[in-house]
């Protein structure tokens, strides 16, 4: 014959030691998330030296990324392990982070971050798939893109938030 009783006091036991695993588990996670949204605020050496080739088929070296954080052209060096300790930390000993907007400051005022096109250049863009010409009249830098304000020939037209990618010369 069953013991009905203890059979339930099992499951109500198992119940909450499954309720108390969860609610951890969604604490760590939620925790988890936040650290890695803070995340995105940074960039490591590592993704410094690839923004560098990408934009400018540049190859740096951590050397000069070290460099420019000593005389603290890069802003507050955050250890990455230290403030974000649930994330998946990368090999090696140290991994240093600047901030973003920092390091695209100082990219951009020295020479590193540049736009494709300067201001008063003759660009194309493609609008209602025809090819449509006009001036530059301004840029905007956001993050590691360039927008660009762009004045159309034809009509005398300004078209704003116009992404980098859209545009192409003549």
């Amino acid at each position: 014959m069953r013991d009905y009783e203890q059979e339930i006091a099992r499951l109500k036991s198992q119940v909450t030691e499954a309720t108390t695993l969860l609610a951890e588990l969604e604490a760590e996670h939620h925790a988890y998330v936040t650290q890695r949204e803070r995340r995105t605020v940074y960039l490591s050496s590592r993704e410094i030296l690839e923004l560098l080739e990408s934009r400018k088929g540049r190859v740096g070296s951590m050397a000069t990324i070290k460099r420019w954080a000593d005389q603290g052209y890069l802003g507050e060096v955050v250890d990455e392990r230290e403030a974000f300790p649930l994330l998946v930390s990368k090999q090696g000993n140290k991994r240093f982070l600047y901030s973003r907007e920092t390091v695209f400051r100082f990219l951009h005022e020295k020479g590193l971050l540049l736009p494709l096109y300067d201001v008063l250049d003759r660009v194309q863009i493609r609008i209602a798939e025809k090819k449509v010409s006009g001036l530059v009249t301004a840029i905007e830098r956001y993050d590691q893109n360039f927008s660009y304000q762009v004045q159309l020939e034809a009509t005398g037209e300004i078209l704003s938030s116009i992404a980098e990618e859209d545009l192409f010369l003549p």
